[in-house]
């Protein structure tokens, strides 16, 4: 068998396991009205289906205090039953236990901006600065009870168990912490009465429940927080909890709403497991309590790794399992080439923080119907189809076109495929990104594409191939810099600098960037610059950074720019660059600076969609389809995906 451990059977509460994949609670806003919909079902049972042994729902609201969006279940309105148990079989069909996760924001209300959030103590939350009303000892035993009854329901439902959530801030971690808890009544203080809430929710939960229903709890591994739960806190919590003999498994997770939130979501600039330290740790102490590793596990060879080490007893595979659903089954195969890889870059996390319904870069079919079994539908005639350019849109119109039968043929200029995307691999942190394009060629490959790469094209060429349909994949370039006077010197384009056409590996010296991009890739590059010279000036037109980055991971942004010491300008742009001074111009204020001493001046602009080739094709009767930045500058998830339905439709 293919990864031994990882497919092993394992005992968790009075149930089996059929192996150690774990889909942990992870928000898909797919809910309507409250309420369980047709396509968070398929969400559901699409992982089910792929393989994962457990899946726990995204956090179900318990009360009606937590007011949350239309997008999230709500437990405490028993109309929602019928969805709730198609929900337990289109999942538990499948040999999959499906885990309720019961949840409570307490005082992080993000949602509502009239009704009162209620918490711990009066502090404010850390990410919105919301003031709680602070609950009362009969409010208090009012949520234990709405935790139960809710736990009931799901029972009732089909649902083979619950999780308490109690990580990432929210009412339980609340109560937990040192630095959010400052009561002085039987529910704050000392450890003993800080661990009392989450006692009493496991004693209600099983008094309702009996001891045949799943009940784990996800718990702060370590919180990020000055005086907060660090790892000797968070195994002094578990031991106390662990004691009273009800749980049947513990996830470990990290971070929480404020500025530490980078570590609930580790993007690609931590190392794959950051935080198993911290579940190894926990797990020895465990006397026998399954632990769940919760945190970039990111393949299946590595939650082999974490199993067979005795790191943790389940693996959670949220953002991987996002990207694949059949990951599991792939993997026990022995099919590892044909997943499509997770790169962490986030982007579902910024989508669901935006209140959109989850979306994934390199999964098109997310949350649609048959998920797992999707294909490219065959063709009713074979085509022949020339692609031009060989970025990620164009590698993927070429690969699914191809495996619909079409004959293709895709014209790159450069030798190397990737396009913008190989670019930004290049820079400190961002070199996952090369697995989308590697996949994309592995497909490609499969299929029979054809390859003529360093070729520039044009229409005598392409009309030469004698297509049936061009897919026009030429991506886009960077706009001059519109700000500059007349008798400025010009300054250098980011992307130049990242193909180290001019600079090289200079060192030393000031340099000085302008940022009108605001997207991950463009603070990759300062950091790279960070590394190169002694003095690195970041300015941008905005009145932030990283407008273009998932919150999750512009906190990481912030901090690796700090660290390094980068002085960051915010709304300002250059007016003039000449004999080594930079002045700019305050938007809002007019107000002229000038920087001195300034070695090279680079800027990032927005895009403009390289398309001249459209018109020309058009006039001599090629059909033409463009796609990605060529038709419309937008991002890598927007390349992929149009790229997908073009060829969908070809």
């Amino acid at each position: 068998m293919n990864y031994p451990d990882l497919f092993s059977e394992i005992l968790v509460g009075r149930k089996t396991l059929r192996n150690r994949i774990t889909f942990p609670a992870t928000a898909g806003n797919y809910a309507q009205q409250h309420a369980v919909s047709a396509q968070m079902i398929d969400y559901y049972e699409a992982r089910a289906q792929g393989g994962a042994a457990m899946i726990v729902t995204e956090g179900l609201m318990v009360h009606e205090s937590s007011m949350p969006p239309p997008t999230i279940v709500t437990l405490y309105d028993r109309q929602h039953l019928d969805g709730l148990q198609r929900l337990a079989a289109a999942v538990e069909t499948h040999g999959c236990r499906l885990i309720g996760q019961l949840w409570h924001v307490g005082r992080q209300q993000l949602w509502n901006s009239v009704a009162s959030p209620v918490g711990v103590s009066d502090q404010p939350d850390a990410f919105s600065g919301i003031v709680p009303h602070v609950l009362s000892v009969s409010e208090i035993r009012q949520l234990v009870d709405s935790y139960a009854t809710s736990a009931r329901l799901l029972q009732q439902a089909g649902f083979s168990g619950v999780e308490l959530h109690g990580a990432h801030g929210y009412l339980i971690t609340q109560f937990l912490s040192p630095s959010t808890n400052t009561r002085d009544d039987d529910y704050g203080g000392d450890l003993e009465r800080r661990t009392r809430f989450v006692r009493e929710l496991m004693a209600a939960v099983r008094a309702a429940c009996g001891d045949d229903f799943i009940l784990g709890l996800k718990a702060p591994g370590t919180d990020g927080v000055a005086a907060g739960i660090d790892p000797d806190e968070a195994e002094r919590i578990f031991e106390r909890v662990r004691s009273c003999g009800q749980l049947d498994y513990v996830a470990f997770s990290q971070g929480t709403f404020g500025r530490s939130l980078e570590d609930h979501t580790p993007d690609m600039h931590y190392p794959p497991g950051p935080f198993l330290d911290i579940h190894l740790r926990m797990r020895k102490v465990a006397a026998g309590l399954p632990v769940m590793a919760v945190g970039r596990i990111t393949s299946a060879a590595h939650a082999q790794q974490v199993v067979a080490s005795g790191t943790a007893d389940l693996v959670a595979m949220s953002r991987a399992l996002l990207s694949d659903a059949a990951l599991p089954i792939k993997a026990r195969e022995g099919r590892t080439r044909d997943i499509r890889p997770c790169i962490f870059c986030n982007v579902c996390w910024g989508e669901v923080h935006a209140m959109k319904p989850m979306a994934c870069i390199h999964n098109p079919q997310l949350a649609q119907p048959k998920e797992v079994q999707w294909a490219p539908k065959a063709a009713k005639a074979s085509r022949l189809v020339v692609v031009v350019g060989a970025g990620v849109a164009g590698l993927e119109a070429a690969w699914v076109a191809a495996a619909r039968g079409h004959q293709v043929t895709v014209v790159g200029q450069s030798e190397s495929i990737g396009g913008k995307a190989r670019l930004e691999a290049s820079l400190p942190g961002r070199q996952e990104l090369a697995q989308v394009y590697e996949y994309q060629l592995r497909q490609a490959h499969r299929h029979g594409v054809k390859f003529r790469l360093g070729q520039r094209a044009d229409a005598q060429v392409i009309a030469s191939m004698n297509p049936d349909a061009v897919v026009l994949a030429t991506g886009s370039r960077l706009r001059p810099l519109g700000t500059l006077e007349a008798q400025s010197e010009p300054g250098i384009d980011l992307r130049a600098w990242i193909q180290g056409k001019v600079l090289g590996t200079s060192g030393g010296g000031s340099v000085v960037l302008f940022d009108d991009d605001q997207t991950s890739a463009t603070y990759a590059a300062v950091e790279q610059l960070a590394q190169r010279f002694s003095q690195v000036t970041l300015l941008t037109s905005r009145m932030q950074l990283a407008r273009m980055v998932p919150h999750v991971s512009a906190l990481g942004v912030y901090r690796r720019l700090y660290a390094l010491r980068v002085d960051i300008v915010l709304s300002v742009v250059p007016q003039q660059y000449a004999n080594r001074e930079l002045s700019m111009r305050h938007v809002f204020t007019g107000d002229i600076a000038t920087l001195h001493n300034v070695d090279h001046f680079i800027y990032v602009t927005p895009r403009a969609a390289n398309d001249e080739l459209a018109p020309a094709l058009a006039a001599i009767g090629i059909q033409t389809h463009l796609v990605g930045d060529c038709r419309s500058p937008r991002t890598l998830m927007a390349a992929i995906h149009e790229g997908q339905r073009i060829a969908n439709e070809l």
